[in-house]
């Protein structure tokens, strides 16, 4: 094995705490499976003492998978690998064995009646008489799981946004323990009462792991690094792989704080740096390495390479959204040296990849898209105008209009739409209306005027089309009561709007757009285009911790979205965690990349002006300086 001197150093800790600060690049797997190395067939430690613990199944395979070329074969299957939440589910379960009395899980998202969804749609709409939305449960489910996270037991200081939140939350604990119930997050919590309560287990568990690997320790959250400090005492033969530089979830209640006083909790803790990045041309090195020294809450590192220099990151700025587009499209085409496979396209919302994922299949590049959960094509505002169009095209479609009729600002009554739905069976929904006995002339003239507007609809482009919905039929004023729930915004909704508007740019009629989204929906479900063969991966700079690409774009790099608004309000205001966080993750997005990056961003956006990410301006002045 090739290691260099800090990676050497690393692998050759034994005893005590030891916290490895692994750079971008820098082999840190190559380490953790060096150090299983060295300390079975060099030290004589046994492989069953050894506990190596990671953040996902998927790390997990990995681990495992390269500890096949590290170790002997009598050896590797004995060192035990685990995910902390799998980890503790033993816990549990041990200890359900213990009092002969089991648990019902309800992890993962499971739907149906008994899920963990099911339950929290009962709890919210006994406790606020109203019904959630789907983007409202995933927000309720992720205040909950932030909560658990960080061992919150005061809201005062939590900026939770569900309605009633401290209430929801008592009430499906409280709910959970009638019904002897489980979740995810329980697995974690669960577990740690369970080792402060039974002093005996604890023991147990120290005893057949004496040494305690963990990878990804920036990921840390609250009570994960409090299960690992009770698992690793009173010995704290403790190795932590981490990069606070890499600490991006603080959305799911990770804290890189544990990371940063470490010698808190752990006096004498050793401290190892790997440096060397092994991925990236020393352009791309330099400037993230300059770029991550705005954070002040950090480890001071001196991040370096061997390889050449290349081509310095290209900033590009497009005239607006679609232009952006075309210019992916027109990078990719450069590459011809370059497989898909090896082109990445990261943005920070993942609504970025629905207008991106229609041009890649306009321009026949095979993609594949990693977290393709989105809820674009399910969401209420595009079902609205997908019905308005869809009425425009077949005037008997009645589901299509019992969606819209209060939301065209044309004055129908409940009683006239009633009357009109049990006349649809004969006639066209409109002519439905037009026999309603206690019509007024001048009502009928109006319901007249509104089976032409959507006749001439019919006949309009799809991008006239949306702009009639949204100028004539003033559809934004109907539905201003919706923009007062929880995660819904005028701002959002024009985000959506201005994606369905970039998508209609390409079709030549409503049949083909209403075609084009439906083709699009089957991809995102199935996570990659038609084509065969590999494809450019999209991805949320999120998902695409821990991977690497010859060429990545980073695009929608907007202050609006990247760092946020909310972020830069509370900059100005002299909080600086969240911009930290932010500015981590544009580190995260650049250090994927080993020679080609392209930072791009549109001048404007559904047609207003947006200003380049300030994480833009800070690139070019490293640049400068």
């Amino acid at each position: 094995m090739n290691l260099d001197q800090q990676q050497q150093r690393a692998m050759h800790h034994v005893h005590g705490p030891a916290l490895v600060l692994a750079g971008p690049g820098s082999g840190k797997t190559t380490v953790l499976m060096s150090r299983l190395a060295y300390l079975i067939s060099e030290v004589g430690i046994s492989p069953q003492s050894i506990l190596s613990m990671t953040f996902n199944k998927a790390a997990q395979l990995e681990m495992e998978e390269r500890c096949n070329q590290f170790l002997k074969e009598k050896d590797r299957h004995k060192i035990r690998f685990s995910t902390l939440h799998s980890f503790c589910n033993g816990v549990v379960k041990d200890y359900e064995i213990r009092q002969r009395r089991m648990l019902v899980r309800i992890e993962g998202n499971d739907r149906g009646a008994g899920s963990r969804q099911d339950i929290l749609k009962h709890i919210y709409r006994e406790t606020n008489k109203a019904s959630i939305s789907n983007d409202e449960l995933e927000e309720l489910m992720n205040e909950i799981s932030v909560a658990k996270n960080k061992m919150l037991k005061d809201f005062d200081q939590y900026p939770y946004r569900t309605k009633n939140f401290p209430s929801i939350y008592k009430a499906y604990d409280q709910y959970k323990k009638t019904k002897l119930l489980i979740d995810f997050d329980d697995m974690l919590t669960y577990a740690y009462h369970i080792l402060l309560k039974c002093p005996d287990m604890l023991t147990a568990y120290r005893r057949q792991y004496p040494y305690i690997q963990v990878d990804e320790g920036q990921d840390l959250s609250g009570i994960q690094f409090e299960i690992v400090k009770l698992l690793a005492g009173p010995c704290n033969n403790l190795f932590i792989v981490a990069d606070d530089d890499q600490s991006i979830y603080g959305f799911r209640g990770a804290e890189p704080d544990y990371i940063l006083t470490i010698e808190k909790d752990f006096p004498n803790c050793a401290l190892y740096y790997l440096e060397q990045n092994y991925r990236s041309t020393r352009n791309i090195v330099e400037l993230s390495s300059k770029l991550i020294k705005y954070n002040l809450k950090r480890f001071d590192k001196n991040h370096r390479t061997s390889r050449d220099h290349k081509r310095d990151p290209v900033v590009i700025q497009a005239k607006d959204e679609y232009e952006q587009l075309k210019c992916i499209v027109k990078t990719i085409k450069k590459m011809t040296r370059k497989k898909a496979e090896d082109i990445a396209i990261l943005y920070r919302n993942n609504l970025s990849s629905v207008a991106i994922a229609d041009m890649l299949l306009g321009n026949d590049i095979p993609f594949s898209i990693k977290q393709n959960k989105v809820c674009f094509f399910r969401h209420w505002f595009v079902q609205d105008m997908v019905a308005f169009l869809k009425f425009a095209l077949d005037q008997k479609d009645t589901d299509a209009f019992t969606r819209i009729c209060f939301k065209m600002n044309r004055f129908l009554s409940k009683e006239m739409v009633e009357h009109a739905l049990c006349s649809a069976y004969r006639l066209s929904v409109i002519d439905g209306i037009l026999t309603y006995h206690e019509l007024q002339p001048f009502q009928k003239q109006k319901i007249g005027d509104i089976k032409r507007e959507f006749r001439r609809m019919s006949k309009m482009s799809p991008v006239k089309a949306l702009r009639y919905i949204e100028e004539v039929f003033c559809y934004f004023e109907a539905v201003k009561e919706y923009r007062h729930s929880p995660g819904v915004s005028a701002e959002y909704l024009y985000n959506l709007f201005g994606i369905l508007k970039t998508i209609a740019r390409g079709c030549s009629s409503i049949i083909a757009f209403l075609g084009r989204l439906a083709a699009l929906e089957d991809i995102f479900r199935n996570g990659q285009s038609a084509s065969c063969g590999p494809g450019i991966t999209l991805s949320t700079l999120h998902a695409s911790k821990g991977l690497e690409y010859d060429c990545v774009l980073m695009v929608d790099l907007i202050n609006e979205e990247f760092p946020g608004i909310r972020c830069i309000e509370d900059m100005n205001n002299g909080e600086g965690t969240m911009l930290e966080e932010e500015r981590r993750l544009f580190y995260v997005g650049m250090t994927r990349a080993k020679e080609y990056l392209y930072l791009i961003s549109p001048k404007t956006k559904n047609n207003r002006a947006m200003s380049r990410s300030q994480f833009i301006d800070e690139v070019l002045a490293c640049k400068k300086g």
